[in-house]
């Protein structure tokens, strides 16, 4: 099972905003760590503990077995923790210039949210529905951007709730769903993820 902390940040600065969602990410996951595994830290304890792969993606030195990814968008943060590699990503929908669907989407992609060109709303979801289930791809492997968004697609539909995801590589399994009316968050790992616990701090 994969449980989700989730915390929200009032409207900050830009200069702000970075240390804010990194400070409330660390809030997380070292409630997370009490919480699920009952392991207590201060917050520079955490860090002597952290440290990074060659593409960016934090882990635990001494507790290798213990997964994490935390992600965050304007007044929203999240961690999820789980019990084997995951990724997660969750974005505010929001208005996106047309020249970033060729380095995010494949052809086939890109038809199926041609259909909600005419309903600008539904158009930016799917597009932000597609984005963070790429992002969440990208997380779970480990490698970061490394991976161009375009060498795998998805086949979706957003008719259904949750939407039905098939990903181009079928060994990978996803989850996707609105934590809050005008929020996107997918998350992505190895086997069925069953249910996702979510925990509001």
């Amino acid at each position: 099972m994969i449980t989700v902390y989730f915390t929200h940040y009032n409207d900050c600065p830009p200069r702000e905003k970075y240390e804010t969602e990194h400070r409330l990410g660390r809030h997380l996951l070292l409630s997370g760590l009490k919480d699920l595994f009952n392991m207590d830290f201060s917050p520079d304890a955490l860090e002597n503990r952290l440290q990074k792969n060659p593409y960016g993606k934090p882990f635990l030195t001494d507790h290798p077995d213990i997964y994490f990814n935390i992600s965050h968008c304007s007044g929203l943060v999240a961690c999820a923790f789980s019990h084997e590699d995951v990724g997660m990503d969750m974005e505010q929908i929001h208005t996106f210039s047309p020249a970033i669907l060729k380095k995010v989407l494949t052809l086939k992609e890109m038809e199926y949210l041609e259909q909600f060109k005419d309903v600008p709303s539904l158009y930016e979801e799917c597009f932000f529905r597609f984005w963070t289930l790429k992002e969440a791809f990208i997380k779970q492997s480990g490698k970061g951007l490394s991976i161009p968004l375009t060498d795998f697609s998805f086949d979706m539909d957003i008719s259904t709730v949750p939407p039905v995801i098939e990903c181009s590589r079928q060994d990978l399994y996803f989850y996707q769903e609105m934590p809050e009316p005008g929020y996107i968050l997918s998350l992505c790992a190895p086997s069925p993820m069953g249910q996702i616990k979510k925990i509001i701090v």
